[in-house]
């Protein structure tokens, strides 16, 4: 989920004793407001007081006896929050989304299992289910992580047939059958050996045949230098053939491959060597053909060349800013077919929309604000998305106010100047929140959210639906610890 950094805040990391403990700086704030901030910030898996381990009931707790008031010199306070509580107390919760039928999933990293990452399906009172209300999706051997760019994100993906996810042993693909059993190698050892490619970001093809995701080539060796790494997009198909069709290459990095909903067109962003994805990039857009299969190959893999792609916003063919040191991300396609992403170039991360007319080419900033609508940090992981679509085609994006520190959500209509509303705290949102999904089967949003008092979780609010209203509804949360509501 997104995290708010709060600039305030400096913190150093010491031992004292046993166990590491976190040192707080604070600039013009109270040494407890501190202590909360950080531990909002630092460990979303934290209900947020001062830490105190409780044996007797295997779960941290909170109490505002467990630290006095004292002074100390600047920089040496110790802070009872603890990495072996943050780690000890929860779960990492992330990668929130909707199947078709409507359930909930989202992604768990359990430091109790040395980290491993588990896509989890939320189904209260079900055999097995955690105290968040979730059963395993992936299998129990199963850790979901992708290591293209080695930055994480994008490692599943939630199709009709199952959760397709990337395996961090093999970083082959498999597919979760969606009514249990086995999961299905779709990029088989018979095809190449561990470790030569990996994979991320996936969308699922209209017809339900392909993938189409990153792909990173570390040669059949699996050791190629990192200067000898090759980023392209491809399609995969889902028949457990391996067979693949490369439709973007030439280019340094990708990202964010998208489709829009008929499936002939593709998005993604790209940019080249020495540049960060938030500091140039490119969003281009291609045509499609046919895609391979274990019947047969796909298209004239020549029209791959990302050099022959339109260019929508960005940096221009050679990969010269000639319109400034900007950065494009997040591409989507809404439900009519227009084409969406958020772009520096106003200052800020604002929201564009480029009509399909006329190949995409007259983007239009929908939001011109001083505000950030990419999330708490654009472009560093793979699947970041600030924005989503309502089924009935309107939109909803996220930001923080700079004056509260709170997140606010703005709801507008697929047009090219729309007159947004906003909804926060006021309407029953979470203090912080992010990751919107809509459910398909009764309209309610789904987001990731939390607040300076109360870890981070999974929230539903039913705000936007007619005659809905009221407080968003935590229905898991990432920690079993609890707070001293005094503090």
């Amino acid at each position: 989920s997104d995290v708010i950094f709060r600039p305030e805040i400096v913190t150093q990391r010491h031992t004292s004793g046993p166990e590491d403990h976190v040192t707080v700086v604070s600039v013009g704030h109270s040494s407890t407001h501190c202590m909360l901030t950080l531990a909002a910030v630092m460990a979303p898996s934290l209900r947020l007081g001062t830490a105190r381990a409780a044996s007797n009931q295997g779960a941290a707790r909170m109490s505002s006896s467990a630290a006095a008031s004292t002074s100390a010199p600047y920089g040496s306070w110790p802070s009872a929050v603890t990495a072996k509580f943050i780690t000890t107390s929860g779960v990492r919760i992330g990668g929130l989304g909707c199947d078709d039928s409507g359930s909930v999933y989202w992604l768990e990293g359990r430091p109790q299992e040395g980290g491993r990452q588990v896509v989890v399906k939320y189904a209260p009172g079900a055999e097995g289910a955690s105290e968040r209300g979730a059963v395993d999706a992936t299998p129990k051997d199963a850790n979901v992580r992708t290591r293209v760019h080695e930055y994480g994100g994008g490692a599943h993906l939630l199709t009709p047939k199952g959760v397709v996810y990337s395996d961090f042993k093999s970083q082959r693909l498999f597919l979760a059958p969606a009514g249990g059993g086995d999961a299905v190698c779709l990029t088989p050892e018979s095809a190449w050996p561990d470790g030569q490619y990996r994979f991320a970001d996936a969308r699922l093809t209209p017809d339900g045949r392909h993938l189409v995701c990153v792909r990173e080539d570390h040669s059949p060796t699996a050791d190629a230098k990192p200067s000898a790494v090759l980023n392209e997009v491809v399609s995969v198909a889902l028949d457990g053939s391996g067979a693949m069709t490369v439709l973007a290459t030439g280019a340094d990095f990708y990202a964010a491959p998208r489709l829009s909903p008929d499936g002939r067109t593709l998005a993604y962003i790209t940019w080249e060597h020495p540049s960060m994805p938030w500091d140039a990039t490119t969003l281009r857009v291609r045509p499609l053909g046919p895609l391979a299969t274990a019947e047969g190959a796909g298209e004239d893999e020549t029209a791959a060349s990302t050099a022959g792609h339109a260019r929508v916003a960005g940096a221009d063919a050679e990969g010269c800013m000639s319109d400034g040191d900007i950065s494009v991300q997040q591409p989507a396609f809404s439900p009519s077919g227009a084409l969406y992403f958020i772009s520096d170039e106003s200052g800020f991360w604002n929201l564009y929309r480029a009509p399909p007319d006329g190949g995409y080419a007259s983007a239009v900033n929908v939001l011109p604000r001083p505000t950030d609508f990419g999330g708490g940090s654009p472009g560093w992981q793979f699947g970041q998305q600030g924005f989503a679509f309502l089924q009935d085609g309107r939109v909803v994006a996220t930001y923080v106010d700079r004056g509260s520190g709170q997140s606010r959500l703005v709801l507008l209509d697929d047009v090219a100047a729309p007159t947004p509303s906003e909804f926060g705290s006021e309407e029953g949102l979470p203090f912080f929140f992010g990751s919107l999904v809509e459910s398909s089967d009764d309209g309610a949003l789904y987001m990731l959210g939390g607040s300076p008092q109360r870890a981070s979780g999974v929230y539903r609010w039913s705000g936007l639906l007619p005659g809905g209203g009221g407080a968003a509804e935590m229905i898991a949360c990432s920690s079993s610890s609890e707070i001293d509501e005094s503090l």
